[in-house]
């Protein structure tokens, strides 16, 4: 009897040790997570929830602009586009050297063609509604579609 007593015990302790460190961790993970660094008057807001956007740099070079969720492309970046002869786009300046990596290619008999160009956001929203569609169509909702085309190369 006094070892079944002390084994309920031993997993008693145990489990509230494991507890104890699992909520430990979630603090410190949730601590993290959500900084409070924004200030509404006198409502300090969690970082989590600010709405405020962060525009990438573009002052740097041209050829590398770090873009995400939360480094949005500034309204003001323009691109200066050269139509191609299959009637895509491309940055007006890596056309030279594309075309001379056509050209290397063609004499080295190799056929390149380019699938995809510049899309402007209009276009680019078009194929997402475009493939949310055709997983609506499979039974997706929308939300999972859209999370199926996220997650899909």
């Amino acid at each position: 009897m006094n070892k079944r007593r002390y084994s309920n015990r031993r997993r008693k302790n145990i489990l509230r040790v494991f507890i104890l460190l699992m909520t430990i961790i979630i603090t410190v993970v949730m601590w993290r997570t959500i900084k409070i660094d924004v200030q509404v008057g006198e409502l300090t807001l969690p970082k989590i929830l600010q709405s405020e956007k962060s525009f990438a740099d573009t002052s740097g070079e041209w050829n590398l602009i770090f873009v995400d969720r939360k480094h949005y492309i500034p309204n003001n970046y323009q691109v200066e586009l050269t139509e191609l002869s299959n009637g895509k786009k491309v940055d007006s300046r890596i056309y030279p050297e594309l075309q001379q990596m056509f050209n290397d290619a063609r004499a080295e008999g190799l056929a390149l063609f380019v699938r995809e160009g510049y899309r402007t956001t209009e276009e680019q929203q078009k194929i997402m509604d475009e493939k949310i569609n055709e997983y609506e169509k499979q039974g997706y909702s929308a939300k999972e579609g859209k999370r199926t085309i996220a997650s899909t190369p």
